[in-house]
């Protein structure tokens, strides 16, 4: 834990109580900064927090409409609490996707605003977050989501249920994140999902499960950092979570498998294995991305491969979160102790993932 000087401490003391008269719709600003231990704490967590290097509500998932017709949903809120040295301005930023899988049809937009356009009302009473893009709200995973593109189309109204309950990963919540830093990290994997979807002049009726992502801390203020995440969701009913990120050693590797009918568990680097089994290269940026693994956690007696539904889904954010992603559907199949399983996932690759530059050694 790094020591906080005085000067910073009364820095951030003012700027805190010239902003929101001393916080009081936040959790405490400095508890990451001066808790020996830190962990999530739920529910006060799932509102937005004061300072911190970043935070965001991630929504991923498959939707089948009534029709038959199946898409792929991304929508996400970042937030950028004002920084405790220069100007006061606080950011939040929407990414929202929506992938038809009939057509292999890819469309995404974004926003990014100044100002507090999502607060808890109450800390520890849920998040209430608005956009010109997205509005989502929620309180201990019953939430709602409702995005459009700005001009209208793919309009999506959701309304989800947690069926599985968070999970707090690594046991805590406070897991390994880029080369040298932390931060906080839980996952509500299976959310029922029902709704509608405006794709041109069809409004769908559309169901099935999301997997929401909630992260936030001080070393979340880098959207140049490189990495790959995956969540996988199996009929079996087991999930599982997976991301790297690029390192000398190898040694930011981690993920948590949460089986049906028995608790979570950690994976560390050497219980993940990782290979890219194709390619594809996007023809507007140039960037390589992988678009197929085969995945193997020994541990878990697991053994995964995971195929994209899409190749082209790059979201190009040098607008908004200043980077540019891949983050698509993918099939799913392979084994658990032997036994076939098959499944959804999303994968996530930050800056182009590893492959146009190199794999962490802790996954080969």
């Amino acid at each position: 834990m790094v020591p906080m000087s005085a000067g910073r401490w009364s820095i951030l003391a003012v700027a805190c109580a010239a902003l929101s008269g001393g916080c009081p719709t936040c959790p405490d600003p400095f508890y990451e900064l001066t808790t020996p231990d830190p962990q999530v704490r739920l529910p006060l967590d799932e509102g937005p927090h004061c300072f911190g290097g970043g935070e965001w509500w991630y929504y991923s998932g498959r939707l089948s409409a009534d029709d038959g017709a199946q898409f792929g949903v991304e929508a996400v809120i970042f937030h950028v609490p004002p920084l405790p040295i220069g100007l006061p301005v606080e950011l939040w930023t929407a990414h929202y996707a929506v992938i038809d899988v009939e057509t292999g049809q890819f469309q995404y937009d974004q926003v990014v605003v100044a100002g507090p356009h999502g607060a808890a009302l109450v800390p520890g009473k849920g998040f209430d977050l608005n956009t010109p893009l997205i509005q989502m709200h929620g309180e201990d995973g019953r939430d709602f989501i409702e995005a459009a593109f700005r001009q209208g189309d793919y309009a999506l109204n959701l309304a989800l249920q947690d069926t599985r309950g968070a999970v707090l990963h690594g046991g805590d919540g406070y897991v390994p994140h880029g080369s040298s830093g932390r931060s906080f990290y839980y996952s509500r994997p299976r959310m029922d999902a029902s709704g509608t979807l405006q794709v041109g002049d069809t409004l769908h009726d559309v169901s099935g499960e999301m997997w929401f992502d909630r992260q936030w801390g001080r070393d979340l203020n880098d959207p140049h950092l490189a990495w790959n995440w995956y969540s996988i969701r199996l009929d079996d009913g087991t999930d599982i979570m997976l991301y790297e990120f690029p390192s000398a050693d190898g040694a930011v590797a981690f993920g948590t498998v949460m089986p049906p009918d028995e608790p979570p568990f950690a994976l560390g680097p050497e219980d993940l294995r990782i290979s890219p089994s194709a390619t594809w290269v996007s023809p507007a940026t140039g960037i390589t991305y992988e678009v197929a693994w085969e995945i193997e956690l020994p541990s878990a007696d697991t053994v995964l491969k995971l195929t994209a539904v899409v190749d082209d889904v790059e979201f190009d954010a040098r607008s908004t979160t200043q980077n540019i992603y891949w983050e698509g559907l993918c099939t799913v199949e392979g084994h658990i102790a032997g036994e076939p399983v098959q499944g959804d996932a999303y994968v996530e690759q930050a800056n182009a993932g590893f492959a146009s530059q190199g794999r962490a050694p802790a996954t080969q």
